[in-house]
């Protein structure tokens, strides 16, 4: 280990921003591998990452989606572990996650642990990069399950921007092609394919371009001893030559999938930059790109277009180093020119004066550890050598001619081309010589209150209730010293326009939201099928202000709006309605005018709020109670037509709203999985994609079962499941008292304190919502969540759960199928 720095570890976490309170180090090995350990005392999991410097750019052109298929190969057995399903079982049982992604230059897999099972994990993880077996047989299977997840992503816009962004790049490049992989790219000899794939491996997957990451409660050193002593079993390698700059001149492209969606369009202008001085003057683009986003630029935009989304990135998917804006809508070429005037002038204004202290994000804890190893794994042979580079060597980067658009367009008249391999239509789309601004408008201000004088007793307990609000106030757990000030208000609203309003919310709410972020505010609103809510957290003298203009924007009576378009495969997508679904929902009753504040010295402030905000909702009368929209019976929903494959999804609510009923359909989902894959992918070959999976909406929990097939219909993928359940439902749930208490151990992460400041407020917030819509509300301040929850988790025994799958298998459970048909 060659390691040595200046920066204490607390202070390279700041900088990373991670949690406060974190510890960072990083180290390179002999063998060229580069570990990072991360210790964030508050983590409940242990997460583990191994990225290697190799995406789909490096692909030969006659095996196009080799790099997708290694991804997927990695999975099917390594040397020490040659089962097939042996990593997806052995994470399953520990109650942990799994996944891998391959993107056009790193390809990571990432597992989340509990903290116990690290040392194990990480046994498992370096045997799969270094030394994965390539069975003839399984990887001619996967080419079929490539097959048809290419097919079933020609209906996902993301694959048809990747297509027309490879229309800026120059003639040759790899990155002009589709790299998804199918059976006609790769061929379906499996000892053809093994063979490549093993020569691709040995390439590329070398510990000079490679990195370990894990963040976790484990000791720092602990950690980074585990990483280097199993990373050093990673072959070691000379770096490969560096990539070849992708980029045309700078130009324009617009796009619509074949089948475009009515009203979808958006705008992505970037500047790429090299990736020698995106690192050097990482800390400087951080700035560059918060200025961007500091509310002003969002608040010009929204005075002349109906603008929902504004996001300023270093990261862009597809883009390799660049800065990048993402807009929409963009529905006209007026609308494209006026935003790229204003965007290229707003840059320019940011380059030259850049926001001098960035705001920290909110640290993601799965995010974070994935974002970084994929850094490492690619910074290796683009790491800053010499004297470091004057930032204004970028700024003729950053210039406006230097400006790439990719417009996601309405499907007008005009000439359009088409891609034969993808069918996407597109046509270059020149960029304006005259550039003129829209008039430049102030984001919104935050007025200053000095709080009033507060003892700060945290201890929970009730500041002001009559018979239309109720406000709490306290702060049972801190995480952080000091600790950031918090207010939350909620208050009934109709279920049957809360798509158009949290989306009107939302767009209104964009400059107010980015001015809040830029002076280190947290502002997070939301709705649910017990009415609509809101958190605001940062520096107590800025909270009201930032709350009253938050609820200013609020639309009781909002416009019809249009809908996003659809993203990902159509069963990712069935699984993410259930996040928001009113099943078993409304049993639980409506919200009343409901706050909370850390400090009683936000207490006047929020009781004014609340007040004023029931007479505007008794004004737009939007008192209907939540459950008036909510159909508890065996509905079946039909999706429009969105792609070439069938879906049929079941959709099962837990019995209540309960700490227990949550764990017993997470053990469920545990116990069905694996089964459920086995039935329907390998004994009946129904489809490529199988799954059981566990959400939550408005606290109720709810499982999925969702089948995707390119071939079988619907009515059949239904009957497929409703004999599973019937059949196999009850059998996989008969555990011994000793497996049951394995499970339990291994759900454990699931049950301990919050990681984050911002996760303890959600929580005790949405719990507080929970106690406060029953009838009568009790007074005291519920249980701590975490804690009620370990508590039931520890209660259940092994009968509980037979009982709910019979149950479940007796269709005595609140139920709903979900299906779609193609076109």
């Amino acid at each position: 280990m060659n390691h040595t720095s200046a920066v204490s570890d607390d202070e390279l976490a700041r900088r990373a921003g991670l949690p406060p309170g974190s510890r960072l180090l990083e180290a390179r090995l002999v063998n060229g591998l580069t570990v990072s350990a991360a210790e964030v005392p508050n983590a409940r999991w242990q997460r583990l990452v191994g990225a290697a410097g190799v995406g789909y750019l490096d692909e030969a052109d006659d095996c196009r989606g080799l790099a997708h298929l290694l991804e997927h190969a990695l999975f099917l057995g390594s040397a020490d572990f040659p089962g097939a399903g042996e990593l997806a079982g052995w994470v399953g049982q520990r109650g942990g996650r799994y996944n891998a992604r391959t993107d056009e230059t790193t390809t990571e897999v990432h597992l989340q642990l509990p903290p116990a099972a690290t040392d194990e994990g990480l046994v498992r993880l370096v045997d799969m990069l270094a030394r994965p077996r390539f069975d003839p047989g399984l990887v001619a299977r996967e080419v079929e399950v490539l097959e048809a997840e290419f097919h079933a992503r020609l209906a996902d816009p993301a694959l048809h921007r990747l297509m027309a962004l490879g229309r800026l790049c120059r003639e040759g490049h790899p990155a002009r092609h589709c790299h998804a992989g199918n059976r006609a790219t790769l061929g379906n000899e499996g000892s053809h394919l093994a063979a490549r794939l093993a020569d691709f491996h040995g390439h590329h997957y070398r510990a000079g371009r490679m990195a370990l990451v894990s963040l976790g409660p484990l000791p720092l050193e602990a950690q980074l001893e585990l990483l280097m002593r199993h990373g050093m079993a990673l072959p070691t390698g000379d770096v490969p030559p560096r990539r070849a700059w992708r980029w045309a001149q700078p130009g324009g492209v617009a796009w619509h999938p074949p089948m475009p969606q009515t009203g979808a369009s958006s705008l992505e202008l970037f500047w790429p930059l090299p990736d020698e001085q995106a690192i050097a003057h990482g800390d400087w683009l951080m700035a560059v790109a918060a200025r961007l986003a500091d509310g002003r630029l969002a608040a010009t935009l929204q005075a002349a277009i109906e603008l929902d989304r504004l996001e300023v990135t270093l990261d862009p998917v597809g883009l390799g180093a660049a800065l990048a804006l993402s807009l929409a809508p963009a529905p006209d070429e007026e609308t494209v020119q006026a935003i790229l005037a204003t965007c290229c002038s707003a840059l320019e204004r940011a380059s030259v004066a850049a926001l001098s202290a960035p705001p920290v994000p909110v640290a993601d804890l799965d995010a974070w550890p994935r974002r970084h190893a994929r850094q490492l794994a690619g910074s290796a042979e683009h790491a800053p050598c010499g004297e470091a580079l004057a930032e204004a060597a970028l700024l003729p980067w950053l210039a406006p001619e230097q400006c790439r658009l990719l417009w996601h367009a309405p499907a007008a008249s005009g000439l359009w081309k088409t891609l034969g391999e993808t069918g996407t239509r597109w046509r270059p789309q020149p960029l304006p010589t005259e550039r003129v601004p829209l008039p430049w408008r102030a984001p919104p201000v935050l007025a200053e209150h000095r709080p009033q004088a507060s003892a700060e007793d945290p201890t929970p307990r009730l500041l002001y209730r009559d018979e239309r609000v109720t406000l709490w106030h306290g702060e049972p757990l801190r995480l952080t010293a000091p600790p950031a000030a918090s207010l939350c208000l909620g208050w009934p609203a109709p279920a049957s326009t809360q798509s158009a309003r949290l989306f009107q919310w939302r767009q209104n709410l964009l400059p107010l939201r980015q001015s809040a972020l830029a002076q280190g505010l947290q502002l997070v609103c939301g709705g649910d099928a017990r009415g609509d809510w809101l958190i605001a957290s940062g520096a107590a003298k800025r909270l009201g202000s930032l709350a009253e203009l938050a609820l200013a924007c609020w639309p009781p009576l909002p416009l019809p709006c249009p809908s996003d378009p659809p993203a990902g495969l159509l069963a990712q997508r069935l699984l993410a309605r259930l996040e928001a679904s009113t099943l078993g929902v409304g049993r639980a009753g409506a919200l009343p005018m409901l706050g909370w504040v850390s400090s009683d010295a936000l207490g006047e402030a929020a009781q004014t709020m609340l007040d004023s905000l029931a007479e505007r909702c008794s004004t737009h009368q939007t008192s209907e109670t939540c459950h008036e929209a909510n159909n508890d019976g065996n509905d079946t929903l039909w999706l429009p037509p969105q792609g070439d494959d069938h879906v049929a999804m079941l959709e099962v609510a837990g019995p209540d709203d309960s700490p227990r009923s949550r764990w017993l359909l997470r053990l469920l989902a545990q116990c069905h999985d694996a089964g459920f894959q086995q039935e329907m992918r390998q004994r009946r070959g129904l489809g490529y994609v199988a799954v059981v999976r566990y959400r939550e909406a408005s606290g109720v929990p709810r499982l999925g079962y969702v089948v995707q097939s390119p071939h079988t219909e619907a009515g059949e993928l239904r009957q497929a499941i409703g004999d599973f359940l019937a059949q196999q439902g009850e059998a996989l749930t008969h555990l011994t008292a000793a497996e049951m208490e394995r499970r339990k151990r291994g759900l454990l992460a699931h049950a301990g304190s919050p990681e984050t400041q911002a996760e303890a407020i959600d929580q005790l917030w949405q719990a507080l919502r929970r106690q406060a819509s029953l009838s009568p509300p009790p007074l005291p301040w519920p249980p701590l969540p975490w804690e009620a929850e370990s508590q039931a988790l520890a209660t259940l025994h092994a009968d509980s759960l037979l009982e709910l799958a019979k149950d479940l298998a007796a269709g005595r459970l609140s139920q709903r199928w979900w299906l779609h048909q193609p076109r």
